[in-house]
């Protein structure tokens, strides 16, 4: 089970309804593209994050570590948005003499990438709430509400079930590789890594073969029939 899935489904809020969960979020994140205060955005940073931790129980160390894979491609655009290059050092704060250009730091890119920063910081702070309080389950049921039409729903479904497919698949034999020294150096890894992409389209379609079958067995007519509680 993915850490993001298992505290979506342990999480001291889970039993909340979604659509609260839902209205708190999007209030919040619409509040963070639309709002252009670094000390409102840092206000609703550290509100959804005391509301993560300290309220949901999530835990602060795994928090961290899920914050972590998107922070460092915010930070690769950061850096992308800050560097300016010009013939002329007088708009630039600091820079850098590179065959007749300037290579630096503007006053206009420093302030841009700091809303950039605090912005999206804000935004992924609102989404984690939101994915880290509620259950798949849940979410599924909020989207029958709304009317959402049921093509949509399965195939959200369908993705949600293969992605785990996948991941076990990956694990399964990356630790199979890995018990026979398959990545002991960089060769190997790479003959590795091609064994594992191969084995795993094999595997992958072998699964996908399976659970049409299981389907057909339970006289499956092209729809599933969601059943849940009517609180919800």
């Amino acid at each position: 089970m993915l850490l993001i899935d298992k505290y979506a489904y342990t999480n001291n809020l889970t039993d909340l309804k979604p659509q609260i969960k839902v209205g708190i979020g999007m209030v919040l994140l619409i509040a963070s593209m639309l709002v252009n205060n670094i000390v409102a955005l840092s206000c609703i940073m550290v509100l959804m994050s005391i509301s993560i931790v300290c309220i949901a129980k999530i835990d602060f160390k795994n928090y961290l570590k899920l914050l972590k894979i998107p922070i460092y491609f915010l930070f690769i655009g950061i850096i992308a948005n800050l560097i300016n290059i010009s013939f002329d050092s007088k708009p630039l704060i600091y820079s850098i003499n590179i065959f007749n250009m300037y290579v630096g730091i503007s006053k206009e890119s420093l302030n841009t990438s700091t809303y950039i920063l605090f912005r999206s910081m804000s935004c992924l702070t609102c989404v984690y709430f939101f994915v880290l309080t509620t259950p798949f389950n849940q979410l599924l049921f909020l989207l029958k509400k709304i009317h959402i039409p049921d093509t949509v729903i399965e195939l959200t479904m369908l993705v949600y079930r293969f992605i785990f497919i996948f991941l076990e698949e990956v694990s399964d034999i990356r630790k199979s590789q890995q018990l026979r020294f398959g990545y002991i150096d960089l060769k190997t890894s790479y003959k590795s890594i091609g064994l594992l992409g191969n084995l795993l389209f094999k595997r992958l379609m072998k699964r996908y073969e399976d659970m049409s079958i299981s389907l057909d067995m339970k006289l499956y007519d092209g729809k599933f029939h969601i059943v849940g509680d009517s609180d919800v």
